[in-house]
């Protein structure tokens, strides 16, 4: 399932823009319905944290293969309209089946460094589309195992972590993330340790369009056959009306705050690791640039690798 920007249009016709903000003639960006889009897909594109405070000692490294899963309104008319795929009705403009849950899947690498940082890197993608993502991230365990005969201090620790969409010509989403980790490692029976996790996360989308055609069904050169030598284009066969239908939509800057329970069960070299994140607040609390509507969003992540 791809996002199909050209289907997010007003038209300028009376019965279809009731509020007349789009000129008589022409097709207009539905910046609404690709603000409410975007507000979905940032959080399926929200890097998933998936690892307790503790590093594991400055030779670590940990290779796996992470899943991350949310849900979507797919009934949402954004979302009808703005995506393609096999269920699409090319007479209506919408994609009748849109998928009802995002699942990205990425390999992840991770080196533990001196002084109790961190560095990763990953690349996923999104089956049944074009897209992919890259990633990158910062932690710094800033506590690990901290205990004496009279008190108890877990774990903590502080990540930075980015990722971005590569794959669609026409636009692209990218969202940064800060996080704040607690954690506290069990271990059972000498062999399995089992270490769960608390977090604090803020998030902030950035999300930009190329130049779109809104028409893609016409060709505005053909429809014009422009006159040769004249800067500004001078039609020769019809109107040059088409050419006005090419929009760059609004850019989406939004902020989220979020919160991510997670359990990490290592054996040997063997790690097992799940987490569940959601937004602490509806998205149109905290920014006005997202719709008031839209409800909070949850996120669902597992993963399994080697830490050696």
């Amino acid at each position: 399932m791809d996002i199909a920007l050209s289907r997010l249009r007003i038209d300028g016709r009376p019965e279809s823009d009731p509020l007349d903000v789009c000129p008589d003639d022409r097709f207009c960006a539905d910046n609404d319905a690709w603000r409410r889009l975007m507000t979905d897909f940032a959080n399926a594109l929200t890097p998933p944290l998936l690892t307790p405070a503790r590093t594991g000692g400055p030779r670590a490294f940990y290779v796996g293969v992470e899943t991350f899963l949310s849900a979507i309104d797919a009934s949402a008319p954004h979302w009808r309209r703005g995506t393609e795929g096999p269920g699409t009705d090319s007479s209506r403009g919408e994609n009748r089946f849109a998928d009802g849950a995002l699942t990205w899947t990425r390999l992840n690498l991770r080196k533990a460094l001196p002084f109790g940082f961190e560095l990763g890197t990953s690349v996923g993608f999104l089956p049944n589309s074009d897209y992919w993502t890259l990633g990158l991230e910062v932690r710094w365990a800033l506590l690990e195992g901290w205990l004496s005969d009279d008190w108890w201090v877990p774990d903590f620790a502080v990540r930075g972590a980015v990722q971005t969409l590569v794959g669609d010509p026409e636009f692209n989403a990218t969202v940064v993330a800060i996080d704040a980790t607690l954690s506290n490692s069990i271990v059972v029976g000498d062999e399995l340790e089992l270490s769960p996790y608390l977090a604090g996360q803020l998030t902030w989308t950035f999300a930009d369009t190329e130049l779109v055609d809104l028409t893609p069904e016409t060709n505005a050169f053909r429809t014009c056959v422009p006159e040769p030598g004249r800067p500004v284009p001078t039609c020769t066969a019809g109107s040059g009306d088409d050419f006005n239908n090419n929009v760059v939509f609004d850019s989406v800057r939004t902020t989220r705050a979020r919160m991510v329970f997670g359990l990490q069960a290592r054996y040997e070299v063997f790690t097992l690791t799940g987490a569940f994140g959601f937004d602490l607040v509806p998205p149109g609390e905290l920014d006005q640039n997202i719709p008031d509507d839209i409800d909070r969003q949850w996120q669902v992540n597992a993963g399994v690798g080697l830490t050696y």
